[in-house]
Order: C-alpha cells, then sequence, then structure tokens
C-alpha cells in the first residue's frame, strides 16, 4: 500500500572499479585472516608504526579479553587500510598492479564484516575520530568468529493506544553506506493504518487488536534498486484516563 516510490539511482563513481570473481575471493579469505591477526594483538602497527586499534584504558582492555561473547573491536582507519594492504602483499604478493589503490578501498568499503556507520546513519567515531567497528567472539587462542553486518530497519513499532493518533517513522541501518533515501510501503495494513509521507499513521479505533505488518523498504544502492522486507507486529493496547498503558 502507498505511492509508487520515486528513487533514483546514486551516481556511479567515475573511479569504480571491480575485481574478478577469483580475486574477490582470494581477498575475502586473506581478510579473514588477517582480522585474526589483529584482534589476537591489541599492539599491532602499520609499517608506520601506526596503531591499527583505537587506543583504550588498561581497565577496559582487560575486561574485554576476559569476554566470552562478541565483543566490539574499533580500528583506525587509515592504519587499519594500510594494514590490510600490506598484508596481501606479504601473504599473496599481491601489489598496486594487481589490486589498486581504488579496487582495495572500494573492497573495504563494501566489506560486510565492517560496519562504518551507526544506527543514525552517522559515520562511527570513538573519541573524536571516525573509526572502523568489528565484531568479534574468541573460540581459541588466535580464532576467532566474526559477525557479518546485514542492512535491516533500525527502529521497531511503537505500541499504538486506542483513541490516541498513531504515527511511526522507521529508518534503515545500513553498515557500508550512508543512510540512503528510502520508500516503505506494506501489501496489506488494517484498515485504520495508512503509509504517508514514509511514515506510517492511524487512529487506532475501539476494536482495534494487535497486527502483523510486512514492511518494504525500497531504495538504491549505487544503480541497483534494493528491496528489504521485515514483519513487525504493532502491539495495540487500551488507553486510560491518567494516559497510562496495560503492558502485554
Amino acid at each position: 500500500m502507498g505511492n509508487p516510490p520515486l528513487l533514483e539511482p546514486s551516481p556511479a563513481s567515475p573511479t569504480e572499479q571491480t575485481l574478478d570473481a577469483d580475486l574477490m575471493v582470494k581477498l575475502d579469505e586473506l581478510f579473514m585472516k588477517y582480522l585474526e591477526a589483529i584482534c589476537s594483538n591489541n599492539i599491532t602497527v602499520d609499517s608506520e608504526g601506526e596503531s591499527i586499534h583505537q587506543t583504550q584504558m588498561a581497565k577496559k582492555l582487560e575486561k574485554l579479553e576476559q569476554c566470552t561473547e562478541y565483543r566490539t573491536f574499533r580500528f583506525r582507519i587509515q592504519a587499519f587500510s594500510n594494514g590490510y594492504r600490506e598484508f596481501i602483499e606479504r601473504e599473496a604478493g599481491l601489489t598496486e598492479q594487481a589490486v589498486s589503490k581504488q579496487q582495495l578501498r572500494n573492497y573495504l568499503h563494501q566489506q560486510h564484516y565492517i560496519s562504518r556507520y551507526n544506527e543514525d546513519g552517522k559515520k562511527a567515531k570513538s573519541k573524536g575520530h571516525h573509526v572502523w567497528n568489528v565484531e568479534a567472539k574468541k573460540i581459541s587462542r588466535n580464532t576467532w568468529w566474526f559477525k557479518e553486518f546485514v542492512r535491516r530497519i533500525a527502529t521497531p513499532p511503537p505500541k499504538a493506544v486506542i483513541g490516541v493518533p498513531y504515527e511511526w517513522t522507521p529508518t534503515i541501518w545500513d553498515p557500508q553506506i550512508k543512510a540512503p533515501k528510502v520508500y516503505f510501503s506494506s501489501e496489506w495494513l488494517p484498515p485504520w493504518l495508512r503509509w504517508e509521507n514514509n511514515a506510517l499513521r492511524g487512529l487506532p479505533p475501539p476494536d482495534a487488536t494487535d497486527c502483523n505488518i510486512v514492511v518494504v523498504a525500497s531504495y538504491y544502492q549505487g544503480k541497483e534498486l534494493c528491496h528489504l522486507k521485515t514483519n513487525f507486529t504493532v502491539h495495540v493496547v487500551p488507553h486510560t484516563p491518567s494516559g497510562a498503558m496495560f503492558m502485554t
């Protein structure tokens, strides 16, 4: 339900360069090895002596070392990129003739194991500096599991109160790109709900009940039109004179 999306593809970069499939596979293998190496050593530096890890207090670092769940590594972008360039040349002989600076930059910017943006659509920061985040769980010495970041609708719908105007403005989080211009729609909605200017609005009637809806987010990533479907439940609660809600 809703009007057709009025979206335009993002302009292609004039310097965009693609990598062939075999080289991508090789870079992916090397990238996971690189992550394991730098996550296993908190004092890793690039060839210029620049720390790859964002500096952390000793007590916090010690606490993180004892963590048995996924933890967040914050990496300094330039040192991380330099370190990976040096790693692929050292481990596989991939010089700039094989993988150019622009190709490597594009590869890292599209790497699903790196989160470059927060849920608010802004670049990740730590101590005033932009960083790249990696989520990792230690399995054994020098062995890690890494969490793949996937785009999703970041904000769940609030509860609807009978007789009170309802509004929900969802947003998309894409860890690799700035929050894109997006169009939201649904194939079905209860009679009291409607999409209006990318916000779900309505007035729950006395007989309104919880409803399951499918939210479709349409947006461009480069020239590719992407559709992201997510199931949500809009919970309906009664209105009381005091304004309180009976929570379910």
